[in-house]
């Protein structure tokens, strides 16, 4: 069976190699609680941190999800990931607890111009191309992004105990450059409106109300954006904040938290193509449904798990079913969508996100210092089961 579609690869080169090339030096996500312990915060301090991005996100994303419908997608991504490799840059110099949440603030920023943007630009970009390609792109981009995440972890492992953890973030501003010079090439087939500055503001105000309307009046999307919503606040309290501290608890080192980032993209490489061969034609929401089922049990059963090895396992259980549902979760959005509205409407959905963690996080850091990380592991489980009962009420036409 080939890997590749007749004309995928002409087509998609760029984004497939821009997945598997830029995730090899992106090694901040699994050290950065380590390295800001380093510097002696408090977990509810980190968790500030963290919820400064999704603030600034939340003020900024439908603008620039807007303006990328406008002015093309191309332009807003790869402006996005320049602006956040000058900030993880930054961040490499400075120690003052102030100072990186301002740094933060201006990544959150960039990141409203890739949120969107990204995902429409491709997915237009397929649709007037070859449509069928558009079915199998997302499984495809999370397993060659999780297949460089593997090796990524390696090389984390190695630098960071060779150099010292502060070096994750030159490191990480080159994978965005790399991005940046990678996507360069990718195709775009979007005709711009010409930029009148007058017009501008109108046109954003008129975008962003026919999206907000069209999700609100869809029998699909509505019930759909609460479930994601639900799993993606409580996902923020067994996220990276929560796992670093209870492995730690149960002495795992520094440098193996890079081995142990190759092990949990490994779960992106395995389960999306697990999900590839076990998803049926139009049983998306049932999909959905099992995959979150079993991210709440992963997550319950943390309670039971007073060894090093059973945590990490209790962990990859819980990426393999994240993983299992992301790819299709993608196209399941998708596929209710209007062209003309795509990248708003995924600006939208990034929004709600950010909010969720905006209120997560420095709630998650706080309870870690008040009653640990493994209850605040298991209270994500509990927090995740009413997804199901939104998920329940979609009601395909």
């Amino acid at each position: 069976m080939k890997l590749f579609e007749k004309g995928e690869l002409k087509l998609l080169w760029p984004f497939y190699l821009n997945c598997l090339f830029s995730a090899l030096l992106y090694f901040a996500p699994i050290f950065y609680i380590v390295y800001f312990k380093s510097l002696n915060l408090s977990f509810f301090q980190i968790g500030i941190i963290m919820a400064i991005w999704p603030l600034s996100s939340v003020m900024f994303e439908i603008p620039t999800g807007a303006i990328a419908d406008i002015y093309g997608r191309k332009f807003s991504h790869l402006l996005g990931l320049f602006l956040s490799a000058i900030c993880y840059l930054t961040l490499f110099f400075i120690k003052d607890f102030y100072l990186i949440l301002v740094v933060f603030f201006f990544l959150g920023i960039a990141a409203t111009f890739s949120s969107g943007a990204s995902e429409a630009w491709v997915t237009d970009l397929i649709k007037r191309k070859n449509q069928s390609l558009l079915h199998n792109y997302f499984i495809k981009e999370r397993i060659f992004y999780s297949a460089g995440g593997i090796i990524s972890g390696f090389i984390g492992a190695f630098v960071v105990k060779q150099m010292g953890v502060s070096i994750i973030w030159p490191f990480t501003a080159v994978a965005f450059l790399f991005s940046v010079l990678i996507l360069f090439f990718g195709k775009e087939r979007y005709i711009r409106k010409k930029p009148i500055i007058r017009n501008s503001f109108k046109e954003l105000n008129i975008q962003t109300k026919n999206s907000l309307k069209y999700i609100f009046n869809h029998p699909v999307l509505f019930y759909f954006l609460i479930a994601t919503l639900i799993v993606v606040f409580a996902g923020n309290f067994s996220g990276t904040l929560a796992w670093v501290p209870l492995l730690k608890s149960l002495n795992f080192p520094d440098y193996a938290f890079g081995y142990l980032w190759s092990a949990m993209t490994l779960m992106g490489v395995i389960a999306p193509g697990l999900s590839k061969r076990f998803l049926k034609p139009t049983k998306e929401k049932q999909f959905l449904i099992f995959s979150t089922v079993g991210i709440i049990l992963s997550a319950i059963l943390i309670i039971f798990a007073f060894d090093k090895i059973i945590a990490i396992l209790l962990l990859l259980s819980s990426l393999f079913f994240f993983n299992f549902k992301s790819p299709v979760e993608r196209i399941y959005f998708h596929k209710f969508i209007q062209n003309k509205l795509r990248a708003t409407i995924s600006s939208f959905q990034s929004m709600l996100f950010y909010i969720a963690a905006l209120i997560a996080s420095p709630l998650m850091g706080y309870l870690i210092d008040l009653i640990g990380a493994r209850y605040v592991i298991l209270l994500s489980g509990l927090l995740t089961i009413p997804a199901i009962i939104f998920y329940l009420k979609i009601k395909e036409k």
